[in-house]
């Protein structure tokens, strides 16, 4: 919880508008209720039973425009193999700022943010 707080304030020190989830669940409520939202970040493990990956398919299937960002500590094989795509992944630790400008980066090239 912890690393989500700073993340969040990173961005939002970054100037992103960000709505925080406590877990995979909450993640995909938000998604399916604010299409206003443009990019998501999200961690790979996440607590509960909806992790990272099933957010970010549910975004790739549900909201195609959506710009999504992984992240994870517990960089594995399987999860190696899982990121491949078109979904940027940052490895922990990693500088939040400069992922901001990634973040930022590609909502302004993709014309979303």
């Amino acid at each position: 919880m912890l690393i989500r707080l700073h993340v969040v304030d990173t961005f939002r020190d970054s100037g992103f508008i960000v709505v925080e989830a406590a877990d995979g669940v909450q993640a995909l409520q938000i998604l399916e209720k604010d299409r206003s939202i443009d990019a998501l970040f999200t961690d790979i493990t996440l607590p509960g039973d909806v992790d990272g990956f099933a957010v970010a398919r549910w975004a790739r299937n549900q909201r195609p425009g959506l710009a999504v960002f992984l992240t994870s500590g517990e960089v594995t094989a399987m999860h190696a193999e899982r990121i491949a795509g078109d979904e940027p992944f940052f490895a922990k630790p990693c500088d939040y700022a400069e992922v901001a400008e990634v973040i930022r980066s590609r909502l302004e090239k993709y014309g979303t943010g």
